[in-house]
């Protein structure tokens, strides 16, 4: 597939495997939303495409807000007027047991901040994301992917039961989004 000056958005993309999304579609001509919380992360993201001759421009967004999210992909139309794809690939981790027990006694509980930040990002986030870059797909008149990134952490894994489920989430989104 030739995504030569196809414009796409990555989540994510301010380091980890969002970078290296960016890196790898910057290097095949795609031109480039690249969305993370962190400035910094994403200004090191540009440098590293720009050096692979690569085109993008930097949007700085919690996912896990709906208003900046809104805003944010309506930057990406004024700026771009089109999208072609959507990589979400924003996430978090703050792993931490259900509960500890020592001794026959409660030692710690995982607090619901520690839960929800972690459905907000991981889940909300991408759901967010997915439905603005869907609506400008549809209303771009030239079709779109969107790639929603999960991981085997969603059949579970000790210590993260706020990861597993928002994983869980993502892979049954795509179904029902498809």
């Amino acid at each position: 597939m030739d995504i030569t000056r196809k414009v796409i958005a990555i989540t994510g993309a301010g380091r980890g495997l969002g970078r290296a999304i960016a890196l790898s579609l910057a290097e095949q001509g795609a031109v480039l939303a690249l969305i993370d919380v962190n400035r910094t992360d994403l200004e090191v993201t540009e440098a590293e495409v720009r050096s692979r001759d690569g085109r993008c421009a930097l949007f700085v967004c919690n996912v896990a807000s709906e208003p900046e999210v809104e805003a944010t992909f309506a930057a990406i139309k004024n700026q771009f007027g089109v999208l072609h794809g959507l990589v979400n690939c924003a996430g978090i981790l703050r792993d931490g047991m259900l509960i500890k027990v020592k001794e026959g006694a409660l030692t710690e509980k995982m607090s619901l901040a520690q839960w929800q930040s972690v459905i907000d990002v991981n889940l909300t986030g991408t759901f967010l994301c997915g439905r603005e870059g869907a609506a400008l797909m549809a209303i771009g008149g030239e079709g779109g992917v969107i790639i929603n990134i999960s991981n085997i952490a969603r059949a579970g894994k000790i210590g993260q039961s706020n990861k597993s489920p928002t994983k869980a989430g993502v892979a049954s989104l795509v179904v029902t989004l498809g």
